[in-house]
């Protein structure tokens, strides 16, 4: 354990908590962070997930300190909280504890100025708690679970990129039940009309805390809109629209998301579904279908902690036809070249328990309401590992868009 003296202070819930000098805050966009104990003598700070577990998996944690010794090591100790959650891929009624795994990183993302994001030494994990030692000089820090990526950002990254190119169209997907917008661009360029153009739609962050599906939607954005040759041909060729940022009402609050009441984003994907952005979502997806115009679908999420590679969830026969299948395959060689690995994981219900809520999955929705040429996968980028960094993501995001632009290249 950090402290080796009697705590400083023990605070049940603090969005502001002040000892001395040193101060932690946590008064802005996805700022999470229950205070448990602080001694400013010895910067050592003790903190858990403030999270409602009503709006997600509480392991989304964000904080500011202030007023640091530049001389001398923050030391941060990240407790998990004690919650359960559904299982992965298992009937909803399969409850177990949650893994501290979601909560504890190998490394802690930290910033001095809240916009450039590195990351810390590696942690030391004892059992459900984390030690990260943080000596930058600064005066002061953010730190945060992973690089964030709030809803300002987003919007500001359609806004700027809108600016930048004549091509680039921001668009409103929807407004959330909170009242927040929900942006999105589309990226097509050339007089070529949009009847002759196969598009790609791109979503992330269906759940809130998986902060490397917005930084990888953020890469996909930069590459198609820059020199690339490939861009180029993608753009004048194909229509690209990127919603990067889904749950922006639990990013926003600085809640986890996922396993969200009443609805989680990703198991939404009905009839009748709760969430404004995913109904949007729907309708965009069927009007590109009626244009027999879809072509590609990608959500893109974060794994589990000990994820190591680009992961896509694969859809099988009988839930695809076998040219679908056949064409899930092209693409799927065309990421192996940029990527070097992937893992594919079984996109179809294991039991008959299991159809219920994968009917109500975004790729499995996308795969029945689509064209007949839709390919559409669930794509997982690694946030735990040394390339879990903007800089990492945006090269996924490049990647992505090269393999997809090859595959549209060379489809029928």
């Amino acid at each position: 354990m950090v402290f080796r003296s009697v705590l400083a202070a023990v605070l049940s819930c603090a969005a502001l908590a002040t000892h001395a000098a040193l101060t932690v805050s946590t008064d802005f966009e996805s700022g999470s962070a229950r205070v448990l104990a602080l001694n400013p003598e010895t910067q050592e700070l003790r903190i858990s997930p403030a999270g409602d577990p009503a709006r997600g998996m509480p392991n989304w944690w964000f904080l500011r300190v202030d007023h640091v010794d530049p001389g001398k090591p923050l030391l941060l100790e990240v407790v998990a909280r004690v919650a359960e959650a559904p299982q992965e891929g298992a009937a909803e009624s399969n409850i177990a504890p949650l893994n501290p795994g979601w909560t504890l990183p190998a490394r802690a993302a930290i910033s001095t100025n809240g916009l450039d994001w590195f990351q810390s030494s590696p942690g030391k994990r004892h059992g459900s708690q984390s030690l990260y030692q943080i000596e930058t000089g600064a005066t002061s820090l953010w730190i945060a679970l992973a690089p964030p990526f709030p809803p300002r950002n987003a919007t500001a990254l359609i806004q700027d990129t809108a600016r930048a190119h004549p091509f680039a169209k921001p668009f409103t997907l929807a407004t959330s039940r909170e009242g927040r917008p929900v942006v999105g661009l589309q990226i097509s360029e050339g007089a070529k009309p949009s009847s002759q153009r196969p598009a790609v739609f791109v979503t992330a962050r269906q759940h809130a805390w998986e902060v490397g599906g917005t930084w990888v939607a953020a890469g996909l954005i930069e590459w198609a809109t820059g020199p690339d040759p490939e861009a180029q041909w993608l753009r004048r060729n194909a229509e690209l629209l990127v919603v990067p940022l889904m749950d922006v009402d639990h990013v926003a609050t600085g809640d986890g998301g996922k396993n969200a009441e009443p609805q989680d984003h990703n198991r939404d994907w009905s009839d009748a579904p709760h969430w404004p952005e995913v109904a949007a979502a729907q309708k965009r997806i069927r009007e590109l279908a009626q244009q027999n115009r879809l072509a590609v679908f990608l959500d893109v999420h974060d794994p589990s902690p000990g994820a190591t590679l680009q992961t896509f969830y694969v859809q099988h026969p009988p839930y695809v036809s076998d040219a679908i299948a056949a064409a899930q395959e092209q693409f799927l060689s065309l990421a192996k070249s940029e990527f070097g690995e992937i893992k594919r994981n079984d996109g179809t219900p294991s039991k008959p328990a299991d159809l219920p809520v994968w009917k109500r999955i975004s790729t499995p929705w996308v795969c029945e309401h689509g064209c007949t040429n839709t390919i559409a996968f669930t794509f997982e980028t690694p946030w735990n590992i040394p390339r879990g960094t903007p800089a990492g993501y945006r090269d996924v995001g490049a990647k992505l868009g090269r393999a997809t632009a090859r595959y549209l290249a060379g489809s029928p």
